[in-house]
């Protein structure tokens, strides 16, 4: 069959000559990258701005730290129980770099707050790729209106300002998608197979953050090949050859190491909770909260964010019908992490992460998804561009009162703690998050009932209302209403993560008669001592 016989969507989105047919989207030219490090930069002020003041401490991220800080002094990623084979080591990797260059240490609390630096800057930078991929597979309008809603959503800008492993992985995948991008849109450019694998190797990177990620790179390559021939077989054999290389260098170290047995434990443990055959953590728990009732709670919070949630899949779905190649990788990315997103709600461990990857790439979906539409039916063009509007518009409502939101309750009881407490105070946590935060106070310690609050000589202890009311943490909702009834709050703050963190005071007297009526009895499984 000649070259002139071929459909435009059977080579890319190159055309042949003398051909009609829709552009992958505009060339990037350097308004496109001018228009990039306006973006980063404003995502990144953005991100500053609440950094610090703005999102309470959350466990998984002293964690991630910590296994970064470990990898730092040359050992694998490592927890005081061992080594951590749960998530592949590519964001400690980073961690451990940055440790390393500027010189980094201090507590639990100390790292966090000083590695939250390194997200907020990767999660600019995602914003700066997402507008360029926008830009060329859609067009300008659309990759500024992509971008301003990703650099204010507040779901994002959560997952950008905590140390997550999420925002490095699509910092990757989004590299590597961008230079595929570009290739199926020149595929005569020059080092088109030295560019490619550079792609592979970045999305293989993402997947070295955090397994999930195969979803974001190999499965969409994957069906790129054999949907519609998105992208040639050979083109995409290459790329996912490249794919594996990080991976395979990590369980071969594993291997040489003797580390793989444990490797292969902790990832079929791994997986059994994530597609739900085992239920420890996430909202389908036995005992959590409901998640179509958190859902609702935190609507005004998170309203665009649960709309691209939602739209995710729709506008995969529509893109994969494109006639422009590469839009039709970002449906199939689009649809393969939404339908991902649905079975985590519906049988999954759905944990608030592993929506990250879901909303930004249905943000981009949704981005292109709006180009398509209007090219497709030029009368659908002014509800489009009302539509966009509007939802630029509320998620920078609620972007901006996230950023201006004080959420930092444990950072402000370290404060208070230091100029008001004496050396001998005995201070109770109430969750593993205060436990992990506080681990290097001698006067802190893990005592959440009246019984043990008494037997460790601790007149204080710390709660945060609204997990210990929804049944998270070391203490019961009786001891809190306990101490709401007969303790006296001598520190409080507010803020939406935790609803009030309050520093009770508890009179000796009070204390025994808590003891002996047993109250907050039996506590969750923690160790009583030190």
């Amino acid at each position: 069959m000649s070259t002139s016989l071929l459909r435009a969507e059977d080579i890319g989105d190159e055309a042949p000559p003398g051909r009609h047919f829709m552009p992958g989207g505009p060339r990037l030219t350097p308004a496109a990258l001018v228009g990039s490090v306006v973006v980063v930069l404003a995502a990144f002020a953005a991100r500053a701005v609440g950094l610090v003041r703005g999102f309470e401490l959350w466990l998984d991220e002293m964690l991630y730290a910590s296994l970064g800080h470990s990898v730092s002094l040359g050992s694998v990623p490592t927890l005081p129980d061992g080594p951590f084979f749960l998530h592949p080591p590519g964001y400690f990797l980073a961690e451990a770099a940055v440790i390393n260059l500027f010189g980094i240490e201090g507590n639990s609390m100390d790292l966090v707050l000083q590695l939250r630096w390194l997200n907020a800057v990767i999660g600019a930078l995602s914003i700066g790729l997402a507008f360029l991929l926008v830009w060329r597979v859609g067009n300008p309008v659309a990759a500024w209106a992509t971008a301003g809603v990703l650099a204010v959503e507040p779901f994002v800008l959560r997952n950008n300002s905590r140390v997550f492993l999420e925002t490095l992985g699509m910092a990757a995948a989004l590299a590597g998608l961008l230079i595929i991008v570009a290739v199926m849109i020149r595929p005569r450019s020059r080092y088109r197979v030295a560019k490619q694998l550079a792609a592979g190797l970045l999305l293989g990177y993402a997947v070295l953050t955090k397994d999930v990620y195969v979803l974001a790179t190999v499965a969409p390559v994957l069906a790129a090949a054999l949907w519609r021939r998105t992208l040639p077989l050979r083109d995409a054999l290459r790329i996912l050859t490249a794919t594996a290389v990080p991976y395979t260098v990590y369980l071969i170290f594993l291997a040489v190491n003797g580390l793989l047995d444990a490797w292969v434990w902790a990832k079929t443990n791994g997986i059994r909770r994530m597609i739900g055959i085992e239920q420890t953590t996430g909202f389908n728990e036995e005992g959590s909260p409901s998640l179509i009732g958190r859902l609702l709670d935190q609507l005004g919070q998170f309203g665009t964010s649960y709309l691209l949630l939602a739209i995710g899949p729709v506008t995969g779905v529509i893109l994969c019908f494109s006639k422009v190649a590469s839009r039709r990788l970002i449906g199939l990315t689009a649809l393969v992490l939404g339908m991902f997103g649905v079975y985590s709600a519906a049988f999954g461990t759905l944990e608030e992460q592993y929506g990250y990857p879901v909303l930004f790439v249905g943000a981009l979906s949704a981005g292109v998804c709006a180009v398509e539409l209007v090219e497709r039916r030029a009368r659908w063009r002014t509800p489009v561009i009302l539509f966009a509007v509007a939802f630029v518009a509320l998620a920078g409502a609620l972007g901006i009162r996230a950023l201006v939101t004080v959420d930092n309750g444990f950072v402000q009881v370290r404060t208070w703690m230091q100029e008001n407490l004496p050396a001998d105070a005995l201070i109770s946590v109430s969750n593993s998050t205060g436990e992990v935060a506080f681990d290097d106070d001698p006067r802190v310690g893990v005592w959440p009932s009246a019984p043990l609050m008494q037997e460790a000589g601790a007149n204080y202890i710390i709660t945060q209302d609204l997990p210990t009311s929804l049944g998270y943490g070391y203490a019961r909702p009786e001891m809190l209403e306990w101490l709401k009834a007969n303790a006296d709050p001598v520190f409080s703050a507010a803020g939406p993560t935790n609803g009030m963190t309050v520093v009770w005071w508890v009179d000796d007297a009070v204390l025994a008669q808590g003891a002996a009526d047993d109250i907050g009895s039996p506590a969750a499984t923690f160790e009583t001592e030190r």
